[in-house]
């Protein structure tokens, strides 16, 4: 029953089924059942009754006669009423008294032998098939109303003899009375056991549908995770082909040019030129690295920011000044306007600006052929109250259909593939450049139309502007990018320092440029060997001035080497240098004894202005 609670009107819907089609059968039971009483009553007639009524005499009684003619009369009501008006109440009880006389008759045709009064009970228990009580009743009204006027006026037809108790007609309807309350404590049983059957169902049918919903709903998500996972994988292989592509291109022109160099033969100017293109090479192909390693930090969730002062007009004019030269090649302009006041500094992570910039900035060029970029900075009342920033890049290029700027931001996808097959890229940038902004407190959205350019609205976090100082004109926003032919002093490394370098190729670079700017070098190929270099020079009084620990040495590592170097008591400055490249990295090293850090591939310029700052500085006390 607790299902109907759950679906009632189903449940409800179902017992209806359920008793309208028991009805239905019942009613063609008695209508067959009719037919035999009939054919049943007919024979009775012609061969019991006129020897029941006049003994050995084979004469007709009148009564006879009477009841051939009321058997079929009495039978056709009841069976038209079961083919064309099945299951209803009046069939019902007009079957109930058809049945109840056919009793009447066939007590009459027998001359009320006691066997005969049973047809009575079994009729009363086929009624019970209806499963309603009420034919019952009516039925036993007939039977008793049938005894109690034959009883009075024909007692020989309905009880065998001719004088009879005023009161037999009363027994045998008390006997009938008796049965019924069987089979209407069945019938209500009956009802009771249908309304279960049809909760139960009701049940199953809701858990069935839910079952049947849960797995169209399951399918559908599986349907949508199918379509994206295939999706994925076709935006992973375009990508996977045109980073192969974005790193074999390079690779073929640094070894193609290397080649040359090494072949010889070539004057002095297009050797520059080949210098120019592996370098100009290289650099390409360790931005795509640096693109596929920080999609992994991001989405291993590695990814940190740094919290520093930003003089954001500075950093703005620095990434301008940078891309002009790209810019001017393609006979672009590129502009930098601010809608001020905005913020002097905020606080946020230069690097990661500068990376944002790049990308967008960049972008727009290489898909800017006519007119200019322009940079725009901006900062109004209700960015500020959401302590933002905005910086819209905005170009007058090939601009974008609405359905590319749907997958603009996803990885491993380009607006167009041919956008890929013409300009190149990985596919990356925006995406990477996307994720930066949120983690720095903001976001990107873009607007384009196609052939009218495009709009990459930047918004950053700007952090605490308590006290900073805004901005109000253009005279004090702007700042001069470092000149190009402006240099600052040469560095000087002036010191002996110790190199641990595993690889030969790396350990003969790094001791060429710091031999060029003034470094006595000692080389050792791991970490036990700078361990046993670095003590004893200390125990013979003349200690290295630097350490240049490799982190990823055979034998003894560089944390290792670092750790019994300060256990040592050892306090000559170390600086790390490891291809790791993320910032638990960096502490990593700091922890095991280091005093700075170096990403490879090695820069240049930067790995001498950070020997030369280490150098005569006091290093770490003993761990």
């Amino acid at each position: 029953m607790s299902a109907m609670n759950h679906n009632p009107g189903r449940a409800g819907e179902l017992f209806r089924s359920y008793l309208e089609d028991a009805q239905r059968r019942t009613d063609r039971m008695f209508a067959i059942l009719m037919v035999v009483q009939v054919l049943g009553g007919l024979a009775a007639a012609a061969w019991v009754s006129p020897r029941t009524w006049i003994g050995e005499q084979s004469l007709v009684h009148q009564h006879v006669w009477i009841a051939l003619l009321f058997g079929p009369a009495l039978a056709s009501l009841p069976i038209v009423l079961a083919l064309v008006r099945p299951a209803q109440a009046l069939t019902r009880h007009t079957i109930a008294v058809a049945q109840m006389l056919f009793s009447a008759l066939l007590i009459h045709l027998t001359g009320g032998r006691i066997e005969t009064h049973f047809h009575v009970f079994g009729s009363l228990a086929f009624l019970a098939f209806y499963r309603d009580w009420k034919v019952l009743i009516t039925a036993s009204v007939v039977v008793a109303a049938d005894h109690w006027w034959r009883g009075v006026f024909w007692p020989q037809s309905v009880f065998g003899t001719a004088s009879a108790g005023s009161w037999r007609w009363f027994e045998h309807a008390a006997w009938v009375v008796f049965l019924d309350i069987f089979l209407i404590a069945a019938c209500v049983r009956g009802i009771k056991e249908m309304r279960t059957m049809a909760a139960d169902r009701a049940l199953i049918e809701a858990q069935r549908d839910a079952v049947e919903k849960e797995v169209q709903h399951r399918t559908a998500e599986l349907e949508v995770a199918r379509a994206s996972a295939e999706t994925a994988n076709r935006a992973k292989s375009v990508f996977l082909a045109n980073m192969s592509h974005e790193i074999r291109t390079p690779m073929t022109a640094i070894l193609g040019y290397t080649d040359l160099l090494r072949v010889g033969g070539i004057s002095p100017g297009e050797g520059q030129e080949y210098v120019s293109i592996i370098r100009r090479n290289g650099e390409h192909l360790l931005s795509v690295i640096n693109d596929i390693l920080d999609l992994s930090k991001i989405e291993a969730q590695m990814l940190t920011v740094e919290r520093n002062q930003v003089r954001l007009c500075a950093l703005v004019a620095e990434v301008a000044a940078t891309l002009r030269v790209r810019a001017a090649e393609k006979g672009l302009s590129l502009e930098v306007e601010y809608v001020f006041p905005v913020p002097e500094a905020i606080i946020s992570d230069p690097i990661r600006i500068r990376q944002i910039l790049v990308n967008l900035v960049g972008n727009a060029v290489k898909f800017t052929d006519r007119g200019g970029v322009t940079i725009r900075v901006r900062s109004d009342a209700e960015l500020l109250a959401k302590s933002q920033i905005a910086i819209d890049v905005v170009d007058t290029g090939i601009g974008l259909e609405p359905e590319q700027l749907e997958r603009l931001f996803r990885p491993f996808t380009q607006a167009d593939e041919s956008i890929t097959r013409r300009f190149g890229g990985t596919g990356l940038g925006l995406n990477i450049s996307r994720r930066l902004a949120k983690a720095l407190g903001g976001d990107i959205a873009v607007s384009s139309a196609p052939g009218r350019g495009s709009t990459f609205s930047v918004t950053l976090g700007t952090g605490d502007l308590s006290g900073v100082r805004m901005i109000a004109d253009a005279r004090e926003a702007v700042v001069s990018a470092p000149s190009e032919t402006q240099h600052a002093a040469p560095a000087e490394v002036s010191g002996r320092v110790l190199l641990a370098e595993d690889g030969a190729d790396n350990s003969r670079l790094i001791t060429a440029i710091l031999r060029r700017h003034g470094a006595e070098m000692h080389v050792v190929h791991d970490g036990v060997e700078a361990v046993r270099a670095a003590t004893e020079a200390m125990s013979s009084g003349r200690p290295f001035d630097l350490v240049l620990l490799d982190m990823q040495m055979p034998v003894l590592d560089g944390y290792q080497a670092a750790a019994r170097l300060r256990k040592n008591g050892v306090r000559t400055p170390i600086i790390a240098l490891t291809a790791h490249a993320m910032a638990d990295d960096r502490q990593k090293c700091l922890d095991a004894g280091c005093d700075d850090y170096a990403a490879k591939p090695i820069d240049r310029d930067a790995l001498v202005r950070m020997c030369e700052r280490w150098i005569g500085v006091p290093g770490r006390a003993a761990a």
